[in-house]
């Protein structure tokens, strides 16, 4: 494709955050060098890395942008790439995590042939810290802004979401104040006035590893989460329609605060954010769904509970087969 026709085509800027992630990084950078998308800007940002980061990045030089600062953190670090940014359409890939073939194109293609989408996401593949695969994201129906707001589950699957620049002009960058959950508090904002698509394709790999967010330190990022939707819930530009969630859909935070504890190994904090739930309201404990949440949260670090619970599912599925 010559040189005028790439010009038209809208150019899509990554922003890669990298800090002391040697071991990943080569295959980060050359999964973005390998896309059939002929106009994208890739910036590298190295966050102060004391590893090999620098040295691998030089070997890049002419290929992408580089730039290192002093340590700040990971969402300070992706801000100033994307203020620097370019492109109508923008996104970050962590350096532990990888594009696969075709996914810009398609993502793209998609905000082509669907100009009321402002922010597109695909499915991801989670592997193991060598590459291996572990298993695709959950395929999900369309995506839903209310229920993405009453349930407090995150479906968007960050390194396979492309954005157009228009959501950054509105709602600004991501709030420096995250550490986890800065891509999760940016689908919330943009949600109030721009529309968020699933696009059941593939489009990157998730590397789960000891030092990936998603693994350490769970019991820190409960906090966040409550801090999150504390401050959603305060805003006051809400739809009525979204506010009137607003008491189910603490409750929900509450009992996916006690998961994140629980997974953190701290069951007292799980039982605490249990409780919560219950006074944010009460009445709903005799929902189902509810009660079980509860009894999650409150014996689920236990072995007798996970002993019954294993048993239920034993006895139900004799039952379904019966």
């Amino acid at each position: 494709m010559s040189n005028a026709a790439n010009n038209k085509l809208p150019l899509v800027s990554v922003v890669t955050p990298t800090y002391n992630q040697a071991d990943f990084l080569k295959d980060t950078l050359e999964s973005v060098l390998a896309q059939d998308y002929p106009h994208i800007e890739h910036q590298v940002i190295d966050d102060g890395s004391t590893d090999a980061t620098p040295q691998i990045l030089a070997e890049y030089s002419n290929q992408l942008a580089v730039e290192r600062h002093d340590n700040r953190g990971q969402t300070p670090t992706i801000n100033k790439g994307w203020e620097r940014a370019k492109g109508d359409i923008r996104t970050w890939l962590n350096s532990d995590d990888t594009f696969l073939p075709g996914a810009v194109r398609k993502a793209v293609d998609y905000f082509q042939q669907h100009p009321d989408v402002d922010i597109v996401f695909a499915d991801t593949l989670f592997t193991q810290p060598d590459g291996q695969p572990i298993e695709r994201s959950r395929p999900r129906a369309e995506f839903d802004y209310r229920t993405f707001v009453l349930q407090c589950e995150n479906p968007i699957a960050q390194p396979s979401a492309f954005i157009r620049r228009a959501v950054i002009d509105d709602i600004g960058l991501l709030d420096p104040h995250f550490y986890y959950f800065m891509d999760w508090d940016f689908w919330l904002r943009a949600g109030i006035r721009h529309r968020i698509a699933y696009f059941p394709e593939l489009f990157s790999t998730y590397r789960l590893h000891k030092d990936s967010k998603t693994m350490a330190q769970a019991n820190k990022a409960a906090p966040e989460l409550e801090y999150m939707y504390r401050k959603f819930f305060a805003r006051g530009d809400l739809p009525e329609e979204i506010r009137a969630l607003e008491r189910r859909a603490m409750v929900n935070m509450f009992f996916t605060s006690g998961g994140y504890y629980l997974e953190g190994g701290n069951p007292k904090a799980a039982t605490r954010m249990a409780f919560k739930a219950l006074r944010a309201y009460p009445s709903s404990i005799y929902r189902p769904e509810v009660a079980h949440k509860f009894l999650y949260c409150v014996f689920g670090g236990r072995s007798t509970y996970q002993r019954s619970r294993g048993a239920y599912y034993k006895a139900r599925t004799t039952l379904r087969q019966e």
